[in-house]
């Protein structure tokens, strides 16, 4: 698989979310556009992918759309930009459904907004097509964590169950929150409900054509303030070529926190 394929491939980014958890350090923004540096948190979400070859980037917005939308539109950026805005919060899921318009690939890959894997793109997509999956998720290996559900998965890599919540069992694996839908699936999700993919949409799959793909890349998520302060110690740790970022442009902005 080339990056042929996945220019042709419409990347979706969820950053409608409001962060409650992280209201205590960032009240004046959405969530994704966490300063870390002089970057939101959502340029390094993006950057890596873009780098990869996705050069068709749908962010789907929602709380404080204006500021994710005036940031991104202000860079100078090699991708084609589009904007999904919610007037309503329609969870995960339902942003998908919102957006399903203005995809046009047959698969399209999704990613949280609030998280960054260094997934290899092109054996995502390689897999997704070799097993014929409606979906596939990016899995990681399951760690002590227990504030996040744990994913059951067959010798095949079929996903045969979700566990809440909780301690994980040795054989289970972590949602890494980087998606391949066919376009098709997102016809199924109601549009005129909030839904979830955890736990609305990807249930329903199971036994569908739902598989996984497991990655080795760590998971930075900023859920918390001390997640967030942990992803800009790493960030901060990188060379300042890597800091940079594929994504910059000569005129950034500083962000304040």
């Amino acid at each position: 698989m080339t990056g042929t394929a996945l220019q042709s491939c419409d990347l979706l980014v969820l950053c409608g979310g409001q962060g409650t958890r992280l209201r205590s350090v960032v009240h004046d923004r959405p969530k994704p556009m966490a300063p870390v540096g002089d970057r939101p948190f959502l340029e390094f979400v993006i950057a890596p992918l873009v780098a990869q070859g996705m050069r068709r980037v749908i962010l789907c917005t929602g709380y404080m759309s204006q500021q994710v939308e005036q940031w991104f539109l202000a860079q100078e950026h090699e991708y084609e930009l589009l904007f999904s805005r919610e007037a309503r919060p329609m969870g995960t899921a339902g942003a998908l459904a919102q957006a399903a318009h203005l995809v046009r690939s047959k698969a399209v890959i999704v990613v949280n907004g609030d998280s960054v894997c260094d997934v290899h793109l092109a054996g995502l997509l390689d897999h997704h097509r070799v097993t014929g999956a409606c979906a596939t998720v990016t899995l990681t290996p399951a760690t002590a964590r227990t504030d996040a559900g744990c994913v059951e998965m067959n010798a095949d890599t079929q996903l045969t169950g979700f566990q809440e919540k909780g301690p994980a069992t040795l054989s289970s694996f972590h949602n890494a929150g980087i998606y391949v839908f066919d376009r098709s699936v997102l016809s199924r999700i109601p549009a005129e409900r909030a839904s979830s993919i955890e736990t609305d949409l990807l249930p329903g799959l199971l036994g569908q054509g739902l598989y996984g793909y497991v990655t080795e890349a760590t998971v930075f998520d900023i859920g918390t303030p001390e997640r967030l302060t942990q992803f800009r110690v790493h960030v901060e740790s990188l060379a300042p070529a890597a800091m940079a970022g594929a994504s910059a442009s000569p005129d950034r902005r500083r962000l304040r926190s």
